[in-house]
């Protein structure tokens, strides 16, 4: 006799702050540079995150009922700290793109956390999923954190 999943969906609601949080981020980031390309890079940074907490909503309701619409405080300090830099730096952009890759390490934390629980089948795909889009977000940062440190 086959065995049920009778897992149930967990962590979805912090993975989802952590992405509200970085879409906050990202849009302030967007805001506060002026070189054209990083602000259209940060576009596509902010979509894929839009596009992945979308994809992971359903799962939230799940979880607790509702839509996850909070952020993560961990990642709201960091804004703040970002803020404090960025008005004694000259370097604003080198300072958000340290900063924003510390947020992509968090959402990539968060979503290993939610893996390493067993998940219903259509979460663990959902999240799999997401974690190829924010692992591509995360080196694409890495690799523009490099090239901007040079």
């Amino acid at each position: 006799m086959a065995q049920l999943n009778t897992a149930r969906v967990n962590h979805a609601s912090d993975i989802i702050q952590v992405l509200n949080s970085g879409i906050e981020f990202y849009t302030d980031a967007k805001e506060q540079v002026r070189d054209q390309r990083l602000a259209q890079f940060f576009d596509r940074m902010l979509n894929a995150r839009r596009m992945v907490k979308e994809r992971l909503q359903p799962f939230a309701v799940q979880e607790d009922g509702k839509r996850e619409e909070g952020s993560a405080f961990s990642v709201e300090v960091r804004k703040v700290y970002t803020k404090v830099i960025s008005a004694i730096s000259s370097d604003t952009e080198h300072t958000y793109i340290s900063q924003l890759e510390e947020v992509e390490d968090k959402t990539l934390e968060e979503l290993r956390i939610a893996l390493k629980d067993n998940q219903p089948p259509q979460y663990e795909a959902a999240l799999l999923q997401s974690m190829a889009t924010m692992q591509e977000c995360h080196d694409e940062m890495r690799a523009l954190k490099l090239r901007v440190s040079h």
